[in-house]
C-alpha cells in the first residue's frame, strides 16, 4: 500500500532580478519560503516535503539528479526571469507551479507556455497569496499522484485470463495488454490472481460460522430482504471474509473479483456485491466486474477527493433526459463517512436470477460527476448530472441511481472504446480532474457538452 508521500519542493529564487536586489531581496525570499513551507505542512501534516533553493543552473542540475525518482515536482516562483524553471518543468514530470504575482508571475508565464506547447505535464497558478488554502489545495494533486502511484490492485480471473494477461501473442495483445498500458499510464501495480489459486487460498478456509456472523449482521443492518437463499446468502459473506484476508495478505488497495465470469462458469459460486459494501469499512476499495478502466477513477476519487466512488452501467432516457446509474452493488457510505450512510435492501436483481445483491438508496438532490478512463485513447471522459432518485425495479441491476442531465449529449459523445461502464464520484470535480489528467498525461472528454 502507499506509504508516506515525499513531494520535493524547488523555490525559484535568484537574488537578483524583477524582485529587487539583496540584501532586501534575501530577507523577502526567506521569508516568502518559511511561510509557504508554514502553510503546506500545516495543510498536509502527513506528507514529507523536501524543499530545494534554486538560485542558478547548478542548483538546477542537482535538483533534478537528487529527485529524479520523485513522482512529481512542486516549484514555487518566486524571482523573474533567469529561465532557472524551464529544465524542471520540461523534465517529462508531473508539476505543479505555484507564482508569485509580482515577482514570479514572469517566469512562470514563460515556462509553463513552452512546456504547453510541448505536451509536458504541468499545471500552475499564479497569485498574491501563495499561502492561500484555495492555492495550496492543488497540492493535492502530487499528493493523490503519488498514492495513485503506489496503489496495488489484486485481479481475480479466471485461469485462462490470468495466462493471457501474462502473454502478448497474435490477436489476443489488444485485449490482454491493458493492465500493462494501465500501469504505464498510471503507475499502479497489477496483481493477478486465478480463481482456483484464489479459492484454496482464501475463500475455501473460511468457516461457516464465521460467514453466518457476517449475514446475521448485514441482515440487521439491511432495510429489508428480498432474497430467499439462504446459501447464496452464506456464500457472499464466506467471499468477503476471503477478499478482505486477501488484500491485506498481499498489500492490495483495491480488490477486482470478475464476478460474472467465474460464477456463470462455476470458478467461484458466490456473489461479491455485499462484500464490496462491507470492504470500504475495511480501507479497501472494491471495483465491479474486475473492470480496470473502473478501477482508476475509483483510485482517483479516493485519492483526490476522499470519496468512495462505484462501477455503473449508463442507462439513458433520451426523452425526459435522464441517467439511470445501475449496478447490483453502490456504497452506503459515498460521501467517504466512516460510518453508513444510506440504507440499503438486501434483494434478488435481474428477474430475480441473481442473487445476493443489494440496492442501496443513494442520496439525492446532489451533484454527481461520472467518469470513464480510456487508457487506448488516453482520456478521461467526465459528465456531471444531478441525482434526482432511487428506482427499485426487477429489471437488471439492483441498484438503480436517476440523474438529471444532458442525456442526449452524453450519447452523442460517447467512446465506444472507453466500454459501457463509468465510475460515480458525489460532488461536482470537472475542474479538478481535467487539473489531475494533465499531470496523468491524460485528455478530457466532457460528455455532456
Amino acid at each position: 500500500m502507499p506509504g508516506v508521500p515525499r513531494i520535493p519542493i524547488a523555490f525559484i529564487s535568484p537574488v537578483i532580478g524583477d524582485l529587487g536586489g539583496p540584501p532586501v531581496s534575501e530577507e523577502w525570499l526567506g521569508e516568502r519560503r518559511r511561510a509557504f513551507m508554514s502553510a503546506v505542512r500545516s495543510l498536509y501534516p502527513d506528507v514529507e516535503f523536501v524543499e530545494y533553493v534554486i538560485r542558478d543552473l547548478g542548483d538546477v542540475s542537482d535538483f533534478l539528479r537528487l529527485e529524479g525518482g520523485s513522482v512529481g515536482f512542486l516549484v514555487v516562483s518566486l524571482n523573474s526571469i533567469t529561465g532557472l524553471m524551464d529544465p524542471i518543468v520540461m523534465s517529462g514530470k508531473p508539476v505543479l507551479v505555484i507564482a508569485e504575482s509580482y515577482a514570479g508571475a514572469g517566469e512562470y508565464m514563460m515556462s509553463i507556455a513552452k512546456a504547453r506547447d510541448e505536451g509536458y505535464p504541468v499545471i500552475g497558478v499564479a497569485t498574491r497569496d501563495i499561502t492561500n488554502p484555495k492555492v495550496l489545495s492543488k497540492v493535492r494533486y502530487l499528493i493523490a499522484l503519488a498514492r495513485l502511484r503506489g496503489a496495488r490492485v489484486l485481479f481475480v480471473v479466471s485461469p485462462s485470463l490470468k495466462s493471457h494477461a501474462y502473454w502478448q501473442f497474435g490477436m489476443n495483445t489488444d485485449l490482454y495488454s491493458v493492465l500493462r498500458l494501465i500501469q504505464s499510464i498510471t503507475g499502479i501495480t497489477p496483481i493477478i490472481m486465478d480463481a482456483n489459486e484464489f479459492r484454496a487460498r482464501y475463500y475455501d478456509s473460511v468457516s461457516q460460522d464465521e460467514a453466518r456472523e457476517w449475514v446475521e449482521r448485514w441482515v440487521r443492518g439491511a432495510e429489508a430482504v428480498n432474497d430467499d437463499s439462504m446459501e447464496e446468502l452464506l456464500n457472499a459473506a464466506r467471499l468477503y471474509v476471503a477478499m478482505r484476508r486477501a488484500a491485506k495478505e498481499l498489500n492490495a488497495d483495491a480488490i477486482a473479483v470478475d464476478c460474472i465470469v467465474l460464477y456463470n462458469t462455476g470458478l467461484l459460486k458466490a456473489w461479491p456485491c455485499l462484500g464490496y459494501m462491507q470492504l470500504w469499512y475495511d480501507g479497501i476499495m472494491p471495483v465491479c466486474e474486475a473492470d480496470p478502466y473502473a478501477a482508476i477513477p475509483i483510485l482517483i476519487g479516493k485519492y483526490l477527493f476522499n470519496v468512495n466512488g462505484f462501477t455503473v452501467n449508463v442507462g439513458v432516457d433520451e426523452l425526459t433526459g435522464e441517467f439511470i446509474y445501475h449496478h447490483c452493488y453502490a456504497p452506503t457510505n459515498p460521501h467517504g463517512s466512516p460510518k453508513p450512510e444510506v440504507p440499503y435492501v438486501i434483494t434478488k436483481a435481474h428477474l430475480g436470477t441473481k442473487h445476493a445483491s443489494i440496492h442501496v438508496r443513494l442520496p439525492v438532490n446532489e451533484d454527481v460527476t461520472v467518469v470513464g478512463f480510456n487508457p487506448e485513447e488516453r482520456v478521461l471522459s467526465i459528465h456531471v448530472s444531478r441525482a434526482v432518485g432511487n428506482e427499485f425495479r426487477q429489471e437488471a441491476c439492483a441498484t438503480k441511481l436517476v440523474a438529471s442531465g444532458n442525456a442526449r449529449a452524453v450519447v452523442g459523445n460517447w467512446r465506444w472504446r472507453g466500454g459501457w461502464h463509468r465510475v460515480v464520484l458525489y460532488g461536482d470535480h470537472r475542474e479538478e480532474l481535467a487539473e489531475f489528467a494533465q499531470l496523468l498525461g491524460l485528455g478530457v472528454i466532457y460528455e455532456d457538452v
